[in-house]
C-alpha cells in the first residue's frame, strides 16, 4: 500500500501529474504547505502514488543527432 503523510493511494493508481494535482492539491495535506513548496511535495506525492510508472503519459526525450555515414 502507498501512502504519503497519511494518504493512502488506491493499488495501480496511474493518473497522469495534472488529474493527481486537481484530486488532491485541496487536501488539508497540501494546503498546509507553504506555496512556494506545494509543488515539489505534490510531486513526490504523485510518484509514490504511481510508483513511478504513469502509463499514457509522454516523458522528455532528448534529441541527439545522428552522425552522417561517408557514401
Amino acid at each position: 500500500m502507498r501512502t504519503y503523510k497519511g494518504i493512502v493511494f488506491a493499488e495501480g493508481y496511474n493518473k497522469p501529474f495534472a488529474e493527481f494535482k486537481k484530486e488532491f492539491a485541496s487536501t488539508h495535506i497540501f494546503k498546509e504547505i507553504p506555496s512556494g513548496e506545494r509543488e515539489a511535495e505534490l510531486k513526490k506525492a504523485h510518484k509514490i502514488a504511481t510508483d513511478g510508472n504513469i502509463s499514457g503519459t509522454p516523458s522528455k526525450s532528448k534529441e541527439t543527432e545522428t552522425p552522417k555515414t561517408a557514401e
